[in-house]
């Protein structure tokens, strides 16, 4: 006969499974991210916790996602993931979009002693403050931006391995990262940095300064960037690249032509890549069908980064049984996960252990060239 006591066990159990895992989050719905960011994380989310149910939840659990509008307002952020922790109650977490909205809220989740996963907020410097609950689900930060580009140069053959490396880069927050990523992995790899200098307030003459470039004979040139500037630096860089008459040597961007660009200017130039729908993986292949199938257009590489998120909050939770914070740092610490971003494998301080993928503009598409798990095709070299 059965007891009361197993009855009351069965029914708190069922109501256990029964209860969502609750997962917090603030989406800039209005503000000035809320055109780009806001719907690109938004999809992704959307799809994930549609995923979720198809495959009977997370833990055994149905998951939900708890969204407010942070307006694209660090502050905001601040203010809300507060009351995500203390008036909604959620059980996890995952990252607002873009580093100063991260940052606008990292110190509150080290004061809590709560996770974040995220796939947007890259800056290096949200990385070096000694933060032990702040993860980066993605390749890289801006910092390792040239490592991918700098290891496969010099593992050329010795006939055509560059040495002179030239450095040019906007002074705004992503390209002084770069920057200081160069200087780093150049003085590594064993490249001898021949010229460094930033490329100051619009308007800027690039014709005099890849001149300069020049006369150092430098086999390699690199240029950092920043999203936000009015005079277009990539193109304004590769056409003053070009006119210096710097071929044969190798050009490479910390980025790709933005929407609107040109993009038979950037024939046989390199760039960093974070992620691209054509990869090779199975993992990438099926998210990107996936994506099509529900969205109707192709997802791009901050789509990846967000679904890179879920993937490793799934896999970390299932593997602990657990939402506690501490337990999934200690597993993201010690374990390795599968993404569409590739194996990510995470360092003390929330970075991963990874290399970007470096990729090359041919025939006007991009083609991945290193590393070789996931290239695409050969490099076009002259």
């Amino acid at each position: 006969m059965r007891s009361s006591v197993q009855d009351l066990a069965e029914s708190d159990w069922r109501a256990i499974v029964a209860t969502p895992l609750r997962i917090g989050l603030t989406l800039p719905r209005t503000g000035r991210y809320a055109r780009s960011a806001g719907i690109t994380y938004d999809e992704t989310y959307r799809m994930w916790v549609d995923e979720m149910a198809e495959r009977g939840g997370m833990a055994g659990r149905p998951v939900s996602l708890v969204v407010h509008d942070d307006e694209s307002v660090p502050a905001r952020a601040g203010d809300l993931y507060e009351r995500l922790l203390h008036e909604d109650e959620v059980d996890l977490l995952l990252g607002p979009c873009h580093s100063e909205m991260v940052e606008g809220i990292a110190d509150l989740l080290e004061r809590e002693r709560r996770l974040l996963l995220q796939g947007s907020g890259s800056s290096h410097e949200l990385f070096r403050k000694g933060r032990h609950y702040l993860f980066l689900c993605w390749s890289g930060c801006d910092f390792d931006y040239p490592r991918s580009f700098l290891e496969w140069a010099g593992r050329r053959p010795a006939s055509h391995r560059p040495r002179r490396a030239a450095l040019v880069y906007t002074n705004g927050r992503i390209g002084s990262a770069v920057a200081l990523g160069t200087r780093h992995y150049a003085a590594q790899l064993g490249f001898q940095l021949v010229h460094d200098e930033p490329i100051t307030a619009a308007p800027f003459d690039y014709d005099a300064l890849l001149a300069r470039v020049k006369a150092t004979s430098a086999d390699v040139v690199l240029v950092g960037l920043d999203h936000t500037r009015p005079d277009h630096p990539a193109e304004s860089a590769v056409d003053a690249f070009h006119a210096a008459g710097l071929d044969p040597a190798l050009l490479w961007l910390s980025d790709n032509p933005r929407p609107g660009d040109p993009i038979e200017a950037f024939e046989g130039v390199f760039m960093r890549t974070t992620w691209v729908p054509d990869s090779p993986d199975p993992r990438s292949r099926r998210f990107t069908d996936r994506f099509i199938a529900t969205y109707g257009h192709v997802p791009e590489y901050h789509h990846a980064g967000g679904y890179a998120c879920c993937e490793v909050l799934e896999q970390s939770v299932e593997a602990t049984d657990s939402c506690d914070s501490d337990a999934l740092r200690d597993c993201l610490l010690n374990n390795s996960f599968p993404t569409v971003m590739g194996e990510l494998r995470f360092q003390e301080n929330g970075l991963p252990s990874a290399t970007m993928q470096l990729s090359q503009m041919v025939d006007g598409k991009v083609r991945i060239v290193y590393p070789e798990t996931d290239k695409t095709g050969e490099p076009m070299l002259g």
